[in-house]
């Protein structure tokens, strides 16, 4: 072979090399294009049973165990993006006989307060009561019923207290704990006219009552058209209601990290409770009514404004508001169960965290929740 032709022949052969390399860098290229895009890109899955989207995959995957682990959590937590689940987190038994899940309900206590403002609200959209409406026009025998408000009850600035009281028995009704509540209430006309605030969960047992009275059926019924049916909720159900296809947890008081005792309030104690804690809820259904409530699609936008929207007041209509970052929240304490809701005023992003254990004397779970909610509530 001639030196000339030799030459061209290695020339050819470079410029092979070169066009293959070149292309094996292009393929791989876009091969990692691909799968990073997949990687950051949402997966949202419509699951029946939970009732609300979620997200397979998302950058808050993990948070939650992450922040709840240490605390030995026991329960269910969800975190909510854009009206979507982006992370959960369960840990721990429900029960001797399942471990909590997402759709596991907890006893919600005073978390339920806020809904029972919802079907006040309901009610004034109606035009059965105003909130400007005094007390004395539905409960006339209360004490303090001339001076105070519907709305006074829903802020709790009515000047009312009450002392925790003891039930016995299997049953109560809404006649004889409204005589009881008559009979043992207390109210301060100064601290009314002042708008002093008081946490007294006897405001809402008597919303309740009101309720009952206008409308001729039970906060019950009331409830379940409202919530229930309309929301089409799978894991909602009354402490006092025999549901067994729902899973509830049991509640237990834990002393020193070992000693666990379940809590089985009577029946009596349970219905006392009226509109104020006797409801089991998962967290995706309360987290479903109550982003509800806020976004107006169950009381129209401008009631929902009404009732809701913060102002000078510490508390309104069952929640809190956090002004840095900005959020409103609840939480609530009974029965062996610790619940907390940290929400936009929207609705479209939260944290809701379920225990059904409650450390005596620790507030651990309380503060890592806060922290959370600062964080995520907070993200711009």
């Amino acid at each position: 072979m001639e030196e000339g032709s030799g030459m061209k022949f290695l020339n050819f052969k470079k410029y092979i090399i070169i066009f293959f390399f070149i292309l094996i860098c292009s393929v791989g290229a876009v091969i990692f294009k691909n799968r990073t895009t997949q990687t950051i890109k949402p997966t949202i899955s419509s699951n029946t049973r939970v009732g609300i989207p979620v997200v397979k995959k998302s950058k808050y995957k993990g948070v939650l165990k992450k922040k709840f682990k240490r605390v030995r959590f026991s329960g269910t937590a969800i975190l909510i993006k854009n009206n979507k689940i982006v992370d959960s987190y369960t840990s721990d038994w429900a029960n001797i006989n399942s471990k909590n899940t997402l759709s596991t309900s907890y006893e919600i206590d005073s978390l339920q307060k806020v809904l029972t403002a919802g079907l006040v609200m309901m009610q004034v959209n109606k035009g059965t009561m105003k909130l400007t409406d005094k007390v004395n026009k539905f409960i006339p025998e209360l004490p303090g019923a001339k001076d105070i408000t519907i709305r006074d009850l829903l802020d709790m600035s009515s000047g009312l207290t009450l002392k925790k009281m003891s039930f016995s028995g299997d049953d109560l009704s809404s006649a004889e704990l409204l005589d009881d509540v008559v009979d043992n209430v207390k109210y301060d006309p100064i601290a009314r006219k002042n708008k002093k605030w008081s946490y007294q969960p006897v405001n809402f047992v008597i919303l309740s009552e009101i309720l009952e009275e206008i409308t001729g059926e039970s906060y019950k019924q009331l409830f379940n058209q409202t919530y229930i049916k309309k929301l089409g909720l799978k894991q909602t159900k009354f402490a006092y209601e025999n549901n067994e296809r729902i899973n509830c947890a049991s509640g237990y008081m834990v002393k020193n990290d070992s000693e666990k005792v379940e809590q089985k309030p009577n029946g009596a104690t349970i219905h006392s409770e009226l509109g104020t804690g006797q409801v089991y809820m998962s967290a995706p259904d309360y987290y479903k009514v109550l982003s509800n409530l806020l976004n107006g699609k169950i009381l129209g936008k401008n009631n929902a404004t009404k009732l809701y929207l913060p102002s000078k007041a510490k508390y309104q209509a069952g929640l809190y508001t956090s002004n840095k970052p900005f959020y409103r929240f609840a939480n609530g304490y009974g029965y062996g169960f610790e619940d907390h809701v940290r929400i936009s005023q929207d609705g479209k992003e939260a944290v809701v965290v379920f225990s059904n254990q409650k450390r005596i004397g620790r507030n651990d779970l309380k503060m890592k929740v806060d922290q959370l909610s600062n964080e995520f509530l907070g993200e711009k």
